[in-house]
């Protein structure tokens, strides 16, 4: 990266000019006096005093007293590091005091869907929804959307990847992963949308691909609320991933335990590729009385349908059904699973 630009990140990120340059100075000579720093970067004798002192209090730069005083970088891993958390920190907060001034005008929770414009801005709330996961991201795109998400799926080993594509015979090493379980799709369903689902959080639908020209009307939709990506999570599964064939399964003994999931189709997914019983942990809520229940015990089977997702658990002598969210015929509303080996 050019020094430009480095600056001009530095500044986006709260930085002057000159402090940026005064930065990227010390980082090349280290340790320096104040007459060094200025004879290398160029920044007036009159001003680089006050340059340092802004940036040791931003923490950029530590004082090293003595005669002459010597002024030290910190680490930019550390100082990098500091400013995203306080970052996130603003971010969070900001959304808290949004949501707080739409409550106050309109008595109600955000719109539950929204429309997003642009293609560039679906790529940018795909990428979102893979950062932001915490277990299991479901994709079903052409391979063309599907290689501008790379970075981003070959960034999060921590989750689990289904992902319906239209793959050839030969697969990407990128989608050859312990955690991504690929699915080359079936057919007819292909042709319906394209779905982008993280958690039960977020989920991101549209339909064909536009080309060049169309690139800025294009339309997307955005959810954000559980009881629609769980609609969504069944036709997931149900019109596309039933109608594909894998053809790489997860790599299950290599993953890292214990591995969480939200979805009952997912863990059902995951469980026809190993040998029951596995030890699990269910925290969900009975059916009957809707009291919240965490329950450890063993997958002993399962039950795999258009219309029905349930495993049995045996817990303390006895078996329970135990669902997805919004169960109705099992004993336990499921909401997460935690597979313990």
């Amino acid at each position: 990266m050019r020094e430009e630009e480095i600056i001009e990140k530095l500044q986006r990120l709260g930085l002057t000019k000159y402090e940026s340059l005064a930065y990227i100075t010390l980082l090349k000579l280290g340790p320096s006096k104040a007459t060094d720093i200025t004879k290398e970067s160029g920044i007036p004798h009159t001003r680089v005093y006050d340059v340092l002192s802004s940036l040791h209090r931003k923490g950029f730069v530590d004082v090293m007293q003595g005669s002459p005083r010597l002024y030290k970088p910190v680490n930019p891993e550390v100082v990098l590091e500091k400013i995203k958390e306080d970052f996130i920190e603003d971010i969070e907060n900001l959304k808290k005091a949004f949501l707080e001034l739409y409550r106050e005008v309109h008595g109600e929770d955000l719109p539950e869907v929204w429309t997003i414009q642009g293609f560039d801005n679906t790529v940018e709330r795909a990428e979102y929804v893979i950062r932001t996961a915490k277990h299991e991201v479901l994709i079903n795109t052409p391979l063309e959307f599907l290689k501008l998400l790379k970075g981003d799926i070959r960034a999060r080993k921590d989750i689990i990847f289904v992902i319906i594509t239209n793959v050839g015979e030969e697969i990407p090493d990128w989608l050859r992963a312990d955690n991504i379980l690929l699915a080359r799709t079936g057919g007819a369903p292909w042709l319906m949308a394209s779905w982008v689902i993280g958690d039960i959080d977020y989920a991101l639908f549209f339909g064909a691909l536009p080309r060049d020209k169309r690139r800025e009307k294009f339309y997307s939709f955005w959810a954000k609320s559980p009881k629609i990506i769980q609609n969504y999570m069944h036709w997931f599964y149900t019109i596309y991933f039933d109608n594909s064939e894998v053809v790489k399964p997860l790599n299950y003994e290599a993953l890292p335990k214990p591995l969480s999931l939200v979805n009952i189709r997912t863990l059902i997914t995951v469980l026809k590729y190993v040998k029951l019983p596995k030890k699990i942990e269910v925290v969900g809520r009975l059916v009957d009385t809707k009291e919240p229940v965490t329950i450890e015990g063993e997958v002993v089977d399962y039950e795999y349908t258009p219309l029905t997702a349930n495993i049995t658990v045996r817990s303390d002598g006895k078996e329970l059904k135990v669902g997805g969210i919004g169960s109705y015929f099992e004993d336990v509303e499921g909401e997460k699973f935690i597979l313990l080996e």
